[in-house]
């Protein structure tokens, strides 16, 4: 055998690493996770009713995907579809529910890139008060990695659900005052309507908080139950 021969092998070796693409990481849904909750960061007593601003700075919702291959092997660098797709019924008659950044048909689409655990996580909020559905798919095409859907009750500072808190929402939450009573103007959560509510309203008032979007189409399979 020339002597030259381990030398050549050695070079077909690399040449093969060079022009043979890496080969991508192929996610399985049975090991992977997808896990919808919100983020608690309001003045509600009831940890399960979250409290949402169109602006985003109380409570919301958070889609947390963590991609994995037959071996449970982080699939890092995979790019996702995620489809976010809202309906809500508002508890007061006239009112409506809104969703920040979503479409007129309640949709709203992420395209992200999994960290190098396999990891990524999108974010929501809107405005309304009333039962809210929410699904999801997580897409890494051609693979459906996950579903889901929920229902859950919601309260907001945007009364009437409009994406804008303003005055025509305080047309609503002084009456509340003036009894002492409203489900959606209770932002305590301890079953009055009081003074404590109106230091949680005043701020999103005064700061004039809203977003783009669009008001969310009729939920039909609203299952929680909202006063």
């Amino acid at each position: 055998m020339p002597r030259y021969t381990p030398f050549l092998l050695l070079l077909i070796v690399i040449l093969i690493g060079i022009v043979t693409p890496a080969m991508a990481a192929i996610p399985d849904p049975a090991n992977s996770t997808c896990t919808l909750t919100f983020i608690d960061n309001d003045a509600c007593l009831d940890p399960a009713i979250p409290v949402w601003c169109p602006f985003g700075d109380m409570s919301f919702f958070e889609l947390e995907v963590e991609i994995l291959d037959g071996s449970s092997i982080p699939c890092g660098g995979l790019d996702l579809r995620i489809v976010i797709r809202l309906a809500g019924r508002a508890s007061i008659a006239g009112n409506d529910m809104f969703g920040c950044g979503f479409d007129a048909a309640g949709e709203r689409l992420y395209n992200v890139t999994t960290n190098a655990l396999g990891q990524a996580t999108i974010q929501f909020s809107g405005g309304g008060c009333g039962c809210l559905e929410i699904g999801y798919v997580v897409e890494a095409a051609p693979v459906t990695v996950c579903t889901g859907f929920i229902t859950t009750c919601v309260k907001s500072p945007d009364l009437n659900g409009d994406g804008t808190i303003n005055f025509f929402d305080t047309f609503q939450f002084l009456p509340c005052l003036g009894t002492g009573l409203g489900y959606c103007c209770d932002f305590t959560c301890d079953g009055a309507v009081n003074f404590f509510d109106v230091f949680q309203y005043l701020p999103h008032l005064s700061g004039g908080h809203s977003c783009l979007g669009n008001m969310l189409p009729l939920g039909t399979s609203c299952s929680a139950s909202c006063p």
